[in-house]
């Protein structure tokens, strides 16, 4: 497969908070605003897209909340679109369309279908509420041809690489089969080969909101792994340029050319990194 350079921004109730310092849900007024910044966030991906669409499979990941207009777009584009099912600003697990999230993604047509959910080594009563649902959306992705996104954001006291082979195998035995594990940095090349077997499905990298510096060491141990498929970084590609254009110190030409510029960034460091294996 190509590799998949994803540009995640279906964050709800983080950019609620951080932006306008406001609960989520918002008021009218402060979701207008949100989803006027979702637009300067594909535009900047848009224009990256035409440098950089032959060099892997190039998506965004966004919400219907503040993002459906986005959604129909990237479909009529042939963009590769990811939709989010969970709800946003919790520690439980719940779907946002509820017992019709199946419904929803047939109408969206997604790519994939993306949930994210978190998962604490040793705490199986919280642990196993959550499989459920989990299992109930995998089940519905595989009967109807749609493949699961799986954000496991794994929690506990053992090594990274161990958590996620806990976690990976208890979600198995729950019946959870995801298409793709988007999942949080491992320290070493060699930890993200010892996972792989575990896995059984591609990987790709998230980026956590970290900064770029940190981000680069991340792509490059996973890109010269050889087992990672990609990555879906974020916050650090676009949070500075829409944070700036919010408090008016960039104009929206700036915010979307800094987003571009920062999604090109890493697809062209990720295929080069590759190169290195």
């Amino acid at each position: 497969m190509k590799p998949l350079f994803i540009l995640p921004f279906d964050h709800r109730s983080g950019l609620t908070h951080e932006l306008f310092q406001v609960a989520y849900p918002p008021n009218a007024a402060i979701a207008k605003k949100i989803v006027a910044l979702k637009g300067i966030i594909f535009d900047g991906f848009l224009q990256a897209y035409k440098t950089v669409k032959d060099e892997g499979d190039c998506g965004i990941l966004v919400d219907e909340e503040f993002g459906e207009a986005i959604l129909v777009k990237a479909k009529k584009l042939g963009i590769t679109h990811i939709v989010s099912t969970e709800t946003s600003g919790g520690s439980t697990f719940g779907f946002v369309h509820g017992k019709g999230f199946g419904r929803a993604l047939i109408k969206r047509d997604a790519t994939f279908a993306k949930a994210l959910v978190n998962y604490t080594v040793g705490d199986k009563e919280h642990n196993n509420e959550k499989m459920e649902k989990i299992a109930e959306l995998s089940r519905f992705c595989t009967e109807e041809g749609i493949p699961l996104m799986l954000e496991p954001l794994i929690h506990g006291t053992p090594s990274p690489v161990s958590r996620a082979v806990t976690a990976m195998q208890d979600m198995y035995r729950h019946g959870i089969h995801p298409a793709i594990w988007k999942l949080e940095m491992l320290p070493t090349m060699k930890d993200w080969k010892k996972l792989a077997p575990v896995a059984k499905a591609p990987m790709i990298l998230l980026g956590r909101g970290a900064g770029i510096k940190e981000v680069d060491e991340w792509v490059m141990t996973a890109a010269k792994s050889g087992v990672v498929d990609g990555f879906a970084i974020g916050r650090t590609i676009f949070f500075s340029a829409i944070e700036k254009y919010t408090k008016k110190s960039i104009t929206r030409a700036q915010a979307v050319d800094t987003i571009a510029k920062n999604y090109t960034h890493y697809v062209k460091l990720w295929n080069k990194s590759l190169k290195q294996t």
